[in-house]
């Protein structure tokens, strides 16, 4: 693979999660799936340390989604590796702010994901996701 065929997937990649992210800060649980494959195959791991597929990955964070007012996302650290021209991992560090319906203000200090995106049908999807979270702290 050229350098030049690398740095192109690398900025569609880039692009598609810049979209995907603005999406989870106007928490939108069906506009976030769609970057997903929704297949058998799909596994994603969640914060909360229990392994699902699309649909369960889809209600964990519809729950979440439901519960807060606003939530903000503000990344530290990405990295894109492109593995094939069909197959990319994505890596990422943020921090997340969430004001809950209830006017409760949390923060996520520490949140860090991974997924995996293949290009299948000629639009990239993760097929595979990951997040990890420490707890969140009450902000006064």
């Amino acid at each position: 693979m050229t350098t030049e065929h690398k740095q192109a997937i690398e900025k569609e990649i880039s692009g598609l999660i810049k979209e995907f992210f603005q999406q989870v800060e106007k928490l939108d649980i069906e506009k976030c799936m769609t970057y997903f494959e929704n297949t058998p195959d799909f596994q994603a791991v969640n914060p909360d340390g229990t392994f699902g597929d699309y649909n369960a990955l889809k209600k964990l964070n519809a729950d979440g989604f439901s519960q807060m007012k606003t939530l903000t996302v503000v990344p530290t650290k990405e990295a894109i590796r492109v593995l094939t021209d069909s197959l990319v991992l994505y890596t990422f560090s943020m921090e997340q702010n969430a004001t809950l319906k209830t006017g409760q203000k949390l923060k996520f200090e520490h949140v860090a994901g991974t997924m995996l995106f293949n290009k299948i049908n000629g639009a990239w999807k993760a097929t595979f996701y990951q997040e990890s979270a420490s707890a969140p702290v009450a902000v006064k």
